[in-house]
């Protein structure tokens, strides 16, 4: 307990080994705590970090399959997931969506119960609960219900032999008086170690008594809060008397008996009998906890991950796209897409085959592009900030492998970026009147193709920012680049200007639906001349008597050299490159905090 700024934070992510520390050791049951032993160790953090869209009953069940190991059987993981809803009363919410400040969802006292079950489910032999707000770890809750979940915690403690360490401040007396042992800290210092019931005689000894009728833990925050010179009185205090737990040992050693002791000796054992520097509730623990060393001690038979890849890949593949649902397929997303296929298919609707709608045929095949790989690129470029607090949680308590969350990133947002488009291009396409079955089926795969390389490059910049906002202003200006250089309006460039062009994978794909368009497609009506205009543009119809334009000239005409897979093998680089990168960037560099 203490003021803001005290410390309480930094020294539970201390303990929870989330920051490095510069001097000292930090032990469990005597061993240094290594990674697979702080999975023995949950940390509630101070906010409540879920994903939105999941149900209570969602986000349980995800947590006990990816987080308790594959041994145990899906029966025996549900029987005590079932359990911890009921120790914490959840039952009534379990189909009740997270939810957020956009979302309504469950209260705040339901979503710091959830954060504690999630974290209890794995049986840890340790809790830290980092949650300093009115009452700890009860924020949100009425009193009766927050003084029932802390003897909740009490008793489990006591039943299951585990040791809680949590933040409070400024709660009720009864609730004060829960805790066994305080520690109380002062813009980083000890200011008092030792039993709660006891720590009222600390301050009188040291010069502060409490008035009668008083919240023992307001009359501390004030008198701590009051002044630098108060404040450094009671530091001092506290320091003098942790320098008397020596005398124990003393005493053991030099076989002094009490009726021996010498004036200063009797002055220290009755100071220390008063103010409880000594923690002989934490000594008993510390006992117990010896009694079972294989749950705390390394053993190199321990697994790295509780689960396997397998495992941990299937379910964060369920949960992404679940996660991922209510966000793309949203009504104001389907009445878009309803609408924009409307409009396309009345403005260009079946387009004559002649030279005067190349260019209306060009602008649809260019639209479908940029709507098939910005949308997904937009879609992915918001996902990983928006997931940047749960996945760092995540990471830092070691729940799973970097590796299979990424690759069930990747692959469980792919149906639901397409179906929408998917459905969009069948009507358009067969509107509008471009080319055939078989230039249709091809159109499709290849703006799937399209699709992914759009997404790769929007989880790319979307990891390089993991913010909002800076993600949507980089994004902007990508994809004006990738637009401008897509060859729709820009079909030629200065030549030492020619080689941008290749930077933009749209580029690629445009000339891939033209190739499609075009290729092996029925002739096109010659443009008639009229006033002040000589006609067509192609030499077919001016150099011959010729009044149709074979489809193979149009490629000509438009640069279209390359084979159709030449095209379409830069796309497969962009899906590689980006995603590979984005790893890298997500291992390396955007390690969690």
């Amino acid at each position: 307990m203490g003021p803001s700024g005290g410390g309480k934070t930094t020294l539970l992510n201390t303990l929870a080994g989330r920051f490095p520390y510069t001097s000292g050791e930090i032990t469990l049951n005597g061993c240094s705590v290594s990674k697979s032993m702080r999975r023995k160790v949950c940390y509630v953090l101070q906010q409540d970090v879920f994903f939105p869209n999941l149900t209570l009953r969602e986000t349980l069940s995800f947590t006990a399959m990816i987080r308790l190991p594959d041994s145990m059987p899906k029966v025996e993981k549900e029987r005590r997931m079932e359990q911890l809803i009921d120790d914490l009363d959840l039952r009534k919410c379990l189909d009740t969506i997270i939810g957020d400040v956009w979302l309504r969802g469950l209260s705040g006292g339901e979503k710091k119960r959830a954060n504690i079950a999630c974290e209890l489910i794995t049986d840890p032999v340790m809790i830290l609960l980092d949650v300093t707000l009115k009452v700890e770890p009860t924020s949100g809750l009425d009193y009766s219900t927050a003084f029932g979940l802390i003897q909740g915690l009490k008793t489990y403690a006591k039943d299951h032999n585990k040791t809680v360490v949590t933040t409070i401040h400024q709660p009720s007396s009864f609730i004060f008086y829960q805790f066994d042992n305080l520690l109380l800290l002062s813009d980083g210092e000890v200011a008092y170690f030792g039993k709660t019931a006891e720590v009222i005689d600390f301050f009188s000894n040291a010069g502060f008594p409490m008035e009668p009728h008083y919240n023992p833990a307001d009359f501390i925050l004030e008198k701590l809060k009051e002044d630098d010179n108060t404040r450094q009185q009671i530091v001092n205090t506290a320091y003098k008397l942790r320098k008397t737990d020596s005398w124990p040992e003393e005493l053991k050693t030099s076989r002094i008996v009490p009726g021996n002791m010498t004036d200063e000796q009797k002055k220290y054992q009755k100071v220390k009998q008063k103010n409880g520097s000594e923690s002989y509730e934490a000594d008993s623990v510390h006992i117990s906890l010896m009694e079972i060393p294989d749950q705390v001690e390394p053993n190199s038979n321990d697994p790295k991950w509780p689960t396997g890849f397998i495992t941990q890949y299937t379910q964060l593949t369920i949960r992404t796209f679940r996660q991922s649902k209510a966000l793309i397929f949203n009504k104001f997303k389907i009445i878009e897409t309803v609408v924009m296929t409307v409009l396309l298919s009345l403005i260009w609707f079946q387009l004559p085959r002649i030279e005067e709608t190349l260019r209306d045929r060009m602008g649809v095949i260019f639209y479908l592009g940029m709507t098939f790989g910005f949308t997904p690129l937009f879609d992915t470029v918001t996902s990983f900030p928006s997931e940047r607090m749960v996945i760092n949680k995540e990471r830092s308590a070691g729940w799973y492998r970097l590796s299979a969350y990424y690759l069930a990133k990747m692959t469980s947002e792919i149906p639901l970026i397409l179906i929408q488009p998917i459905l969009f291009i069948t009507v358009v396409y067969w509107c509008v009147g471009l080319n055939g079955v078989a230039a249709f089926f091809a159109t499709i795969g290849t703006l799937i193709i399209h699709a992914i390389a759009g997404q790769s490059i929007g989880l790319f910049l979307g990891i390089v920012c993991m913010d909002i906002r800076k993600g949507m202003s980089l994004s902007t200006v990508c994809i004006m680049g990738i637009m401008l250089l897509g060859g729709f309006y820009t079909r030629s460039l200065p030549p030492w200007l020619s080689w941008v062009k290749y930077i933009s994978f749209l580029n690629y794909t445009f000339n891939c639906l033209l190739y499609l368009e075009f290729h092996n497609s029925a002739p096109f009506s010659c443009a008639a001349p009229s006033q002040n205009i000589s006609g067509s543009h192609f030499t077919t119809c001016l150099q011959s008597n010729s009044t149709m334009i074979p489809s193979e000239d149009i490629l000509k005409y438009y640069n279209i050299d390359w084979e159709y897979w030449q095209y379409l093998m830069p796309l497969f680089i962009y899906i590689v490159v980006f995603r590979i990168a984005g790893y890298l960037v997500l291992r390396f560099i955007q390690k969690p905090h």
